[in-house]
């Protein structure tokens, strides 16, 4: 994805609904209660940047500054509902993705997965929720656009990383994937 096209990872009709939705909602502070562990293992693996792939309202970067000032790490940011962030982000050695991908549209998945790969350069953290959403779009759709089993998952994302650290709950999963280099 050296050539980044915006297109290639969320259709215009959608973006527009995620910014309507990262203005007028409340939603977001998933990734609140997890950024300890992002930043042990940021540490763990001598990462010296983060992208938060899927930013929503900055809560990640809000967080881990208040509550780690001395972190050190560039945090950089990726997020299609807020213009200022719907362009392609930097390569970062560790990328986290926190209750995200499920919002993702279904068709463009394997993209948007390529896109976090291409973007991360050692560890990627990720949180999936499995279930519907308890919040739909004005239009009646639900925000959770994937709702698969942690089978799913783990086959996706095994392509790209070496799984571990592994948790799951009957709503979610998560844990730390080391990159595989291709």
């Amino acid at each position: 994805m050296d050539n980044f096209n915006l297109s290639d990872v969320i259709s215009e009709e959608y973006r527009k609904k995620l910014e309507w939705a990262t203005k007028e909602m409340p939603w977001g502070g998933a990734v609140i209660g997890s950024h300890p562990r992002i930043l042990k293992w940021a540490k763990e693996y001598e990462c010296k940047s983060i992208l938060d792939y899927g930013s929503g309202k900055s809560d990640f970067l809000n967080i881990i500054n208040v509550d780690f000032p001395d972190h050190g790490l560039q945090i950089n940011q990726y997020e299609p509902g807020r213009p200022e962030f719907a362009i392609d982000p930097p390569v970062s050695d560790m990328s986290i993705c926190v209750d995200v991908l499920e919002h993702i549209e279904p068709e463009k998945l394997d993209s948007v997965l390529d896109h976090i790969y291409a973007k991360t350069n050692k560890i990627f953290y990720f949180k999936v929720c499995l279930v519907a959403s308890h919040s739909t779009f004005p239009d009646g759709q639900n925000l959770h656009l994937i709702i698969e089993d942690k089978d799913f998952w783990i086959d996706k994302l095994s392509k790209y990383y070496t799984l571990e650290d592994i948790v799951f709950t009957s709503a979610h999963v998560w844990g730390l994937a080391i990159k595989k280099i291709n």
